[in-house]
């Protein structure tokens, strides 16, 4: 069970001790967003839950179950916000006895958005648990969590996953070919953003970053803003990265390193690097690094991108 999540090997190994020895209580799993957090609670309620303990294959009445509709199983937290209503639901969960396994397992997803009063009414529950029953919160920001919740959680850190580990899931998981899940793992390798929810528009801006790279030399500053305004609000953050990530590869090239990210498109990245100074390639990336920041602001990017433009277009055009 726990050995079909792909990563976090340290992890898994302490998260399969607990869980053998003493499942009850409270945990929480925190880290970034997409690693395998919500995945890896599922897993563990399914251990939690399983009557025979007879590993990945278990065909149990329980672990059956649990691929429909368990009655020992209850998760929250699917939408924008966990409200009194739905800790209530988890109330009167835990007034029942298991009916199928030995223990009650409550999975609270994106923990962070529980409002004031029904994180009050879930921390009476967590303080005093019934017994059997395990509470695993789910959250990417667990700063957002109140502090009393936390200090009564077992925490689990997930760190990010590593390229190979991305590729793996792409492939495996998500049916992707194994050139196309080799390009997006190295890509989301350097990204801070979610491949699995956002593959496809990952392989796009990548190409309208080159595009637009490429280009700049002879674009005016005019063509270069419109070609900003061509890219949807919500996908901002995604081009962003695929700049920067872009820009890093210019530089590796630049330095004699032919190693890079974009690995796929090598010859077409030693062209365009031909043609631009690397110490304006480093002002720039830095120019868009500072517009990467306002991302966690929850503010338009759109200005801010198009600043950067502004100020980045001189560098390119005039040189250092």
């Amino acid at each position: 069970m726990l050995s079909s999540i792909i990563g976090h090997e340290q992890l898994k190994k302490k998260l399969a001790i607990r869980l053998t020895d003493h499942p009850e209580g409270a945990l929480i799993f925190t880290g970034p967003a997409s690693v395998g957090k919500r995945t890896t609670a599922f897993e563990a309620s399914k251990v939690i839950l399983c009557t025979e303990k007879a590993g990945k294959r278990c065909e149990c009445h329980s672990c059956n179950r649990f691929r429909i509709e368990h009655p020992d199983f209850l998760c929250i937290g699917q939408h924008e916000k966990i409200k009194v209503d739905d800790v209530v639901s988890v109330i009167d969960f835990c007034r029942t006895t298991p009916l199928v396994s030995n223990n009650k397992v409550i999975v609270i997803d994106n923990a962070n958005n529980i409002t004031g009063e029904a994180a009050n009414r879930l921390l009476k529950i967590i303080e005093e648990p019934p017994k059997n029953f395990t509470f695993i919160l789910v959250t990417a920001e667990p700063q957002r969590v109140i502090p009393t919740i936390l200090s009564r959680c077992v925490k689990y850190e997930f760190g990010n996953l590593n390229r190979e580990e991305l590729t793996k899931i792409l492939q495996n998981k998500l049916g992707f070919t194994p050139k196309k899940a080799e390009i997006l793992g190295l890509l989301a390798a350097d990204s801070s953003l979610d491949v699995f929810s956002n593959a496809g528009l990952f392989l796009r801006y990548r190409q309208m970053a080159i595009e637009f790279l490429s280009g700049i030399k002879t674009r005016s500053l005019y063509d270069s803003l419109d070609y900003v305004d061509k890219i949807e609000k919500g996908d901002l953050p995604i081009f962003i990265d695929m700049i920067i990530l872009v820009i890093s590869d210019f530089l590796l090239l630049k330095s004699g390193i032919t190693k890079i990210a974009n690995i796929d498109v090598l010859e077409k990245f030693t062209k365009i690097t031909e043609i631009l100074n690397p110490k304006a390639l480093m002002v720039v990336e830095g120019l868009f690094g500072q517009v990467k920041r306002y991302q966690y602001l929850n503010i338009n990017l759109n200005l801010p991108l198009k600043n950067a433009v502004i100020k980045s277009h001189p560098y390119f055009t005039v040189g250092l």
